[in-house]
Order: structure tokens, then C-alpha cells, then sequence
């Protein structure tokens, strides 16, 4: 997709004043309904451009994310990518099989027998890092992220960090940061 340029609006201005002279009028219910109307503007922004690299690699979206899981957390069960992808067994079964049968992973017995785990190939691996170079440089989400100063990029993430926490727990949100850690890594390879 084609980076479409958007207007930047002035220091001086509000977020409001430009969308259509909307007032809160301290509304938070309108605030919130605000807020989660963007953030799922966002998102679908973001899904789009996901699909189309996962696409171009001939993957699902959630194909590619479980690919990023299971080489994240190295050597993952079907259990656990399900659960840290907060998906259902069934799909992630058939997402793992499907990444199998194209020789992206590779399917290791796990220790009590009963279970397997599964693994990068090198295929998969090379996959892994042509999405990582197309999420670095085809995101139109990133660009406009990159026009934030830098001020405005940690205090939304600090935000961002601060309802994942309270949403799904520190727990979750200290092995989301590692993960991120890695992913960054990833991405500068």
C-alpha cells in the first residue's frame, strides 16, 4: 500500500478543533469512545499493512505471528502459542500444521511424549526476517509514529504499557517487554 501523506496539524491547535469542532465538554464517555474509535482506526491501519507482508510471504497474519512466537519463545507447544497469542488451540493447530507442511517449522518431541514443540527451519527463519525488514520499512503507521517527537512517542508507549498492564497483568507485560527487546534485535538484523 502507498504511503498516503496526511495533513500535520499545528502545535497550536487541538485534536479537537480538527476533527470537526467536536467538544467533550468533559464527557468521558465521549473521550472514551473517542479514544477506542482511534485506536481501532489504528489498528485496522495496522492489520493491513500485517496482512500484506504476511501475504507477500504467502502466510496468514496469525501464520505470521505464530512464527514470530515460537522462534521468540523458542521451542513453543501449540498450548503456549495459544495462549500468548490469547487464541484458541484449534486454530493455532491448524496454523502450526500449515507452517509444517511448507517446511517453515519442524515438529520436536516434547519431554513427557505427549506433546511436541516446534521450532524455526532455516526456511522459516529466512521468512521471519524478510517480515521483519518489510515491517521496518513499509508501515504507514511507523512513518507517522516517526513524526512523534520523541517526548510524544515514550509517553504514548508509556500509556500504551500502562493499560496493557492493567489489562492482562504485570506478569504478562514483563514478558511482553523481553519479547520486544528481542523483536528489536530481530528487526536490526
Amino acid at each position: 500500500m502507498p504511503y498516503v501523506e496526511r495533513k500535520v496539524m499545528p502545535a497550536d491547535v487541538s485534536i479537537l478543533e480538527v476533527a470537526g469542532g467536536l467538544k467533550l465538554n468533559g464527557s468521558k464517555e465521549t473521550e472514551y469512545l473517542t479514544v477506542v474509535m482511534c485506536l481501532r482506526l489504528l489498528w485496522d491501519n495496522i492489520y493491513d499493512y500485517w496482512a500484506k507482508a504476511a501475504s507477500d510471504q504467502g502466510l496468514t497474519v496469525t501464520e505470521e505471528q505464530v512464527l514470530w512466537v515460537i522462534w521468540l519463545f523458542d521451542s513453543s507447544t501449540v498450548s503456549e502459542v495459544a495462549r500468548r497469542l490469547h487464541r484458541d488451540k484449534g486454530t493455532i493447530s491448524k496454523c502450526i500444521y500449515s507452517l509444517e507442511e511448507n517446511g517453515l517449522v519442524v515438529r520436536k518431541a516434547g519431554i513427557d511424549r505427549r506433546s511436541y514443540t516446534f521450532e524455526l527451519t532455516e526456511e522459516g527463519n529466512r521468512i521471519r526476517k524478510s517480515l521483519g525488514s518489510a515491517h521496518r520499512t513499509h508501515s504507514v503507521f511507523r512513518e507517522a509514529f516517526a513524526k512523534l517527537t520523541t517526548e510524544e512517542q515514550e509517553t504514548l508507549l508509556r500509556l500504551l504499557m500502562k493499560l496493557s498492564a492493567d489489562i492482562e497483568g504485570e506478569a504478562y507485560l514483563s514478558r511482553l517487554v523481553k519479547a520486544l527487546k528481542m523483536i528489536g534485535e530481530a528487526l536490526q538484523e
